[in-house]
């Protein structure tokens, strides 16, 4: 099953058209521009059709970066750089596995997390893919698993390894500041005083420690002060945690990059700074297509809202009853500049399963152990401010509930989520109807993700990287 996974990731990585996966362009060339760079990249001229890269988290370029000198030149770049995210789903599957066992989970309820999570058709499409969600994941679940070993032990290691992995994630994406906070919340209520005593320990007496633990200290004390230097940097100069591009480049500086056009146009035409058919020519500058018309259609719900025509906008809890679904479609399916969604039967099986295996988890999360709770109310409080925080306010900007819901943006909660759901679903059902229902899941999760996609996806999908 671990061999088919891999073969069936480096086969998307040689295959994928590159127009095709989210932002993969930009992330290439933010590892390309790091190179230059082996600390904190700074923006140049050309720079800027990337985005900002000073003042933002940089560890995933600067990863890929490291990552290239070592290309040997028998592909080409771009493939290069896409096996190493499938590097990174490895790391991530290793991580799963090893917070399940801590979690209680027996070999057949692991080797089910395993076969669902590596045949969830959006982690297959961005792990052979560019996209910094695939570091933010690994990191984010080997940040559980280290949690579980040392509620389990006390271990020094996992103490200062769940520490690093955090800092690192922070690096990586500003969404996982909030993981870290609900991690840290997790890890206090559980250990209580004794994790500040540990930390307090190590930091007292560096000196006394073993020399793989005192290099792990120095590394995580750097670390935090990376970290506290880019957030701490930018809420003094900005005021905010991440700034806008133009709150650092020129305004036409910042307008080459083309996520930073289509977010400054639909701004200034909401304000009424100016009028459709300017903001229309001025998306016409947009590339790729799909994103070209993406922003188009931005734009003519933004006009409804001017006008007041079209649907009203919802409000928290009804919002709740549309990013639900469409976070599961976005999970099954795949949605990247083109998107590849399940419908029928089909979307309807998924479903089933899904409800059946939350309403499982919700049934059994006072009984099970601290790894499974810690799991359940990470996810849900990730994924409350994702929803009420995050995509409800893009939504009132922008009129469509689709916007900004993407279900890789659940990733970093998704094997933990996944393994709860498993292991309290086992313990509801009868003994007779685990393994048929085990194997109908399998299969359902098996052929729903690269037999579909083969079956399914047209020509545009392919191409040379």
């Amino acid at each position: 099953m671990l061999l088919y996974a891999v073969a069936r990731l480096v086969y998307l990585a040689l295959s994928l058209a590159p127009s095709l996966p989210p932002d993969e362009i930009t992330h290439a060339g933010q590892a390309r521009h790091q190179t230059a760079y082996w600390g904190p990249p700074v923006d140049t001229e050309s720079s800027h059709v990337h985005g900002l890269v000073s003042h933002r988290p940089f560890g995933y370029a600067w990863l890929l970066a490291r990552w290239l000198a070592l290309d040997p030149g028998l592909t080409s770049e771009l493939v290069w750089l896409r096996l190493a995210n499938v590097g990174l789903a490895c790391l991530t599957l290793l991580a799963a596995l090893r917070w399940a066992r801590r979690a209680g989970a027996g070999p057949g309820e692991r080797v089910l997390l395993a076969l669902l999570l590596t045949n969830l058709p959006m982690w297959s499409f961005l792990s052979a893919s560019v996209n910094y969600d695939n570091l933010a994941m690994a990191l984010a679940t080997l940040a559980f698993a280290l949690l579980a070993r040392y509620l389990d032990e006390r271990s020094p290691a996992a103490l200062l390894g769940l520490a690093a992995a955090l800092l690192l994630g922070a690096l990586t994406k500003v969404a996982l500041l909030p993981f870290a906070a609900l991690v840290a919340l997790a890890l206090l209520a559980s250990a209580r005083s004794a994790a500040l005593r540990d930390a307090l320990a190590l930091l007292r007496r560096p000196r006394t420690l073993r020399p793989g633990i005192a290099a792990l200290l120095a590394a995580t004390l750097a670390l935090a002060a990376l970290t506290g230097a880019l957030y701490g940097r930018n809420l003094v100069k900005f005021g905010v945690l991440e700034p806008a591009a133009n709150q650092v480049l020129p305004l036409e500086a910042a307008r080459r990059n083309r996520i930073f056009l289509q977010e400054h146009v639909l701004r200034s035409y909401r304000a009424g700074a100016i009028d459709q058919r300017e903001a229309a020519r001025e998306l016409q500058q947009i590339e790729p297509l799909g994103d070209r018309a993406g922003a188009m259609w931005l734009l003519s719900r933004a006009r409804e809202l001017r006008e007041g025509t079209g649907e009203p906008l919802a409000g928290r809890i009804r919002y709740a009853t549309l990013w639900l679904p469409l976070m599961g479609e976005r999970l099954f399916g795949v949605m990247g500049h083109r998107a590849l969604y399940k419908s029928g039967l089909l979307a309807a099986a998924y479903s089933t399963v899904a409800i059946g295996a939350l309403a499982a988890l919700a049934w059994r999360v006072r009984r099970p152990g601290v790894h499974l709770r810690i799991a359940t109310g990470v996810a849900l409080g990730y994924a409350l401010i994702l929803m009420q925080l995050v995509n409800l306010p893009i939504y009132w900007a922008s009129g469509l509930e689709v916007e900004a819901v993407q279900g890789r943006y659940l990733f970093p909660v998704l094997a933990p989520l996944l393994g709860a759901a498993i292991i309290a679903t086992r313990a509801l059902l009868p003994a007779r109807a685990r393994v048929p229902v085990a194997i109908a899941v399998a299969l359902l999760f098996v052929l729903g993700d690269f037999p579909y996609l083969l079956w399914q996806a047209g020509p545009e999908w392919w191409g040379q990287p």
